[in-house]
């Protein structure tokens, strides 16, 4: 009873011991966000980020195309994969809660040295040994750096699959407005081939004006140099196009290719920013370097730990005999158990060294959520201002390509009466079809602004 007794006493004390906690405890950063988003007229209403991507980009190309990427996307698929990486190594340190077993087995052939005194002279110089053995180690969390480490990766994973999300914030984002430009440089293209159609007859009418007397070389070779701007247009809307296309397709993880057309976003969407406080929680980003801080500051305790004596029970027990033959017999059986302290005593400033460089590494995850922060805030309102202007701009933009048209039918009714020369002709045609793909860019920055405002209040991840 006693020999049972002291294994169970040697086990409980080390358990009481192990009580205290040393380093900060990991938490969010106190931050202090400002009473509103700048440009936000309704900050207490529903922000436009707590709405799914589904119903924001309703188109149903681009949804296809969005919902492609997410499957496919080599990004999305290595940050997934840099989850189940965080997961193990969580659950790795999981483990050092809880005691390690092992076990070995041997068998040897002695032979041993008479003037080596191994054996008596006379004796059998040949003898055998045979064991099977069971190993226990366990480390008791004696000031807590066990605990520190689980929470410094819970943290890391926390991290991962905010990093995760925030990677599909961004292909969301770029899938939409990539396809955005696409549809801006179709646009385009109608535009140059349809301004290229109409030079032509321009050019047509003006050759056969020359050749009746009335028009001079001068007007024609104008009117060549006209038609010729809009078909040097259309090979480079062409070429963009293209590398649109493979952009794309790149995003969706695919091979380059053509890319389905449809629809467009809405531009009239209602852009809110919500509540200063949730723009943290919601951007994925800034939640990752909260983790990435809370991680830093557990592994403070872990590298505080390292400093002190470390406590671990071990013990090890099994059969030994000198004959396979009575291996398993009762009287083979022998153990060994108790605790071990450990500790070191002159490490010339290693150990504290390592503290110094965790709490160095937590001040500068608190840089980094603290740029993460405002670098949010930033963005949220450059987007609300960024949507609100390009409404604008399109607006006047639309205006001035009704006043240049007019202008170009004026120009065009007055050289064709005798009017004028065909130099007005000239700067109308210009001024329209330079005011057609300035509308073209203003209707497509004022889409884009919609995906920005998106990604920038922390949507696109749900």
């Amino acid at each position: 009873m006693r020999t049972t007794a002291r294994p169970l006493a040697l086990v409980s004390s080390t358990i009481i011991l192990s009580s205290c906690v040393l380093g900060p405890p990991p938490g969010s950063p106190d931050y202090q966000t400002p009473g509103s988003i700048r440009g936000d007229s309704s900050p207490h209403g529903t922000s436009f980020g707590d709405k799914a991507w589904r119903s924001v980009f309703s188109d149903s190309t681009m949804r296809k195309l969005i919902e492609s990427a997410l499957k496919n996307n080599p990004d999305l698929v290595a940050a997934t994969y840099r989850i189940e990486q965080a997961r193990a190594r969580a659950n790795a340190s999981r483990s050092d809660w809880f005691p390690q077993l092992g076990g070995s087995g041997g068998a040897s052939t002695n032979y041993g040295s008479i003037n080596g005194g191994q054996v008596a002279p006379g004796s059998d110089r040949s003898s055998e040994t045979y064991d099977l053995t069971g190993l226990l180690s366990w480390e008791i969390d004696l000031w807590g750096g066990i605990r520190r480490s689980n929470e410094a990766s819970r943290s890391r994973l926390l991290e991962s699959e905010y990093l995760r999300d925030a990677v599909q914030t961004g292909l969301v984002a770029a899938v939409a407005g990539s396809y955005i430009e696409l549809t801006n440089l179709d646009e385009r293209l109608a535009i140059s081939k349809r301004t290229a159609q109409s030079r032509q007859e321009s050019l047509k009418l003006v050759t056969s004006r020359r050749d009746g007397g009335v028009s001079s070389d001068l007007e024609v070779g104008q009117a060549e140099a006209l038609l010729g701007q809009a078909r040097t247009a259309i090979p480079i809307t062409e070429q963009a196009i293209a590398a649109k296309e493979n952009e794309i397709r790149s995003l969706l993880g695919e091979f380059p290719g053509s890319v389905p057309r449809g629809g467009q976003l809405d531009s009239s969407l209602g852009i809110k920013g919500g509540l200063p406080s949730t723009l943290l929680e919601r951007r994925p980003d800034v939640a990752a370097a909260n983790q990435a801080y809370q991680a830093a500051t557990a592994e403070i305790g872990v590298a505080i730990a390292l400093r002190l004596p470390s406590l671990s029970l071990t013990g090890k027990g099994g059969v030994i005999s000198s004959s396979l033959d009575n291996l398993l017999d009762s009287n083979s059986g022998a153990y060994s158990i108790g605790p071990s302290l450990a500790g070191p005593i002159f490490d010339a400033g290693r150990s504290k060294a390592r503290v110094d460089a965790a709490k160095a590494l937590a001040g500068e995850a608190l840089a980094a959520h603290d740029k993460a922060a405002k670098q949010a805030f930033r963005e949220a309102a450059d987007s609300i201002n960024a949507h609100v202007k390009t409404g604008e701009i399109s607006a006047e933009q639309s205006r001035l390509v009704e006043a240049n048209r007019k202008v170009a039918t004026v120009a065009n009714e007055r050289f064709e009466g005798g009017e004028s020369s065909y130099l007005e002709v000239l700067d109308a045609e210009r001024n329209l079809f330079s005011s057609e793909l300035d509308l073209a860019d203003a209707r497509r920055d004022q889409l884009l602004s919609v995906v920005q405002a998106y990604r920038a209040l922390g949507g696109g991840w749900k």
